[in-house]
C-alpha cells in the first residue's frame, strides 16, 4: 500500500497562493497587492518547475530521506536552513520583488532539498555545494543585495545543469 504524504509543516503553507497572500514578514500589512504583481508570467513558471515532479517527489521519499529533507529546510544547531537563508534574502530585496524572490527561492529548496535528500551515492547535488550556494547567498545578501537575483539565477542553472 502507498503511504500517503503528511505534508511536513514547512510545506503545508499553502505554496503559491498563501505566498500571494501574505508578505515576506508574515504580516499583510505594507504588503504589495496581488493585482500589483508585474511578473505573474515568472510566478507560473517558477509553479510549473515546482509542483508537477518535485511534490511527487516527496510524496515518494522513505521517512529517511524525508527526515533529510527536513533539515536541509530547517537546519539544525551547527547550520541555518534553507528557510531562515531564505527569508534573509528576501528581507534584503526591493519591495517589488519579494513575492517573486519568495516563490522561487521556495522552489529551489524544494528541488535542491529532494535531490540531496537521497542517498549519497545516488544524489547529484552534495552537501559542499549546499555550503558553496549558502555561503554565496549570505556573501550577496551582506556585500550587494542588488545583485541576489543573478545569484539566484547562478544557482538555478546550476541545479538544472545538474538535474536535467
Amino acid at each position: 500500500m502507498k503511504r500517503k504524504l503528511q505534508l511536513v509543516p514547512f510545506l503545508a503553507v499553502p505554496l503559491l497562493f498563501g505566498v500571494f497572500l501574505v508578505c515576506a514578514n508574515g504580516s499583510t500589512e505594507n504588503c504589495t497587492p496581488c493585482e500589483d504583481i508585474q511578473h505573474a508570467a515568472d510566478l507560473s513558471a517558477i509553479e510549473k518547475r515546482l509542483l508537477p515532479n518535485h511534490l511527487e517527489s516527496i510524496e515518494e521519499m522513505d521517512e529517511e530521506a524525508r527526515e533529510w529533507f527536513g533539515k536541509f529546510q530547517e537546519g539544525g544547531l551547527l547550520f541555518d536552513g534553507w528557510k531562515e537563508i531564505s527569508d534573509e534574502v528576501v528581507k534584503r530585496v526591493p519591495d517589488d520583488q519579494k513575492i517573486k524572490t519568495k516563490v522561487t527561492m521556495l522552489a529551489l529548496g524544494v528541488r535542491i532539498g529532494c535531490e540531496w535528500s537521497k542517498e549519497n551515492d545516488v544524489r547529484k547535488i552534495s552537501t559542499d555545494m549546499l555550503k558553496k550556494w549558502g555561503k554565496q547567498l549570505r556573501k550577496t545578501v551582506a556585500d550587494s543585495p542588488v545583485k541576489i537575483p543573478t545569484v539566484i539565477n547562478s544557482i538555478e542553472a546550476e541545479v538544472d545543469s545538474l538535474l536535467l
